[in-house]
């Protein structure tokens, strides 16, 4: 590895740092144990990497070849970051940290991600969409599916981006609601006219929630 062509991260280089990690040409040098603590990747990537590659200096730097610079230092600002600081970040944010400690085995720091995108507004497709990438718990998606349910239509943009399995879900709902509702009495009923309390137990149903 030239090292003439390496740079030191200006934050994410502690000069109590026990690890070196390398990243598109510059260099974190970071505390191991979160890395160790958090993630069977990094216990496992680490042990396989050898004296070479395992980041106790900067020219055995750990190589990380699938990850920006911009990703990378936003799984650390978790580390090192004050928690309160957590509600300021926007969606985008946590997407990015979400992938990366979904495909890193972070698991903490997957749920931490999870519970803070729940606090955030997003239309409901791209939650859906999100959620289904990362396999996160379909019940966390029932408000989503609710208001899919009471549109009265979508365009074709978003029918590509769910996928035909949960448009033809979304449909099933739609049309057990309508039923619902006519048979509640309402006069020319659409999916809109049922309750929320009766569309999650559709919805429960066609998605098979517990």
């Amino acid at each position: 590895m030239g090292m003439s062509r390496i740079t030191r991260h200006p934050q994410y280089y502690l000069h109590d740092g026990s690890v070196s990690i390398h990243v598109e040409g510059t260099v974190f040098r970071v505390h191991k144990y979160f890395f160790e603590r958090e993630s069977e990747y990094f216990r496992e990537g680490f042990r396989a990497a050898g004296p070479q590659g395992d980041g106790q200096s900067d020219k055995t730097a750990f190589r990380l070849d699938d990850v920006k610079i911009s990703e990378f230092e936003r799984l650390l600002w978790v580390f090192y970051n004050p928690q309160y600081k957590y509600d300021e970040q926007p969606v985008n944010h946590w997407i990015t940290i979400l992938d990366l400690a979904t495909r890193w085995k972070f698991p903490g720091v997957r749920n931490l991600a999870v519970r803070q995108l729940q606090k955030l507004d997003m239309k409901p497709v791209e939650r859906i969409v999100t959620y289904d990438k990362y396999n996160i718990d379909k019940s966390f998606l029932l408000p989503a599916y609710i208001l899919l349910c009471k549109q009265s239509s979508r365009s074709v943009e978003d029918g590509e981006r769910l996928g035909m399995p949960t448009i033809l879900k979304i449909n099933e709902a739609r049309e057990y609601a309508q039923r619902f509702a006519a048979e509640q009495g309402c006069h020319s009923p659409t999916s809109a006219d049922a309750e929320d309390e009766e569309l999650v137990e559709i919805l429960k149903d066609v998605f098979s929630l517990t």
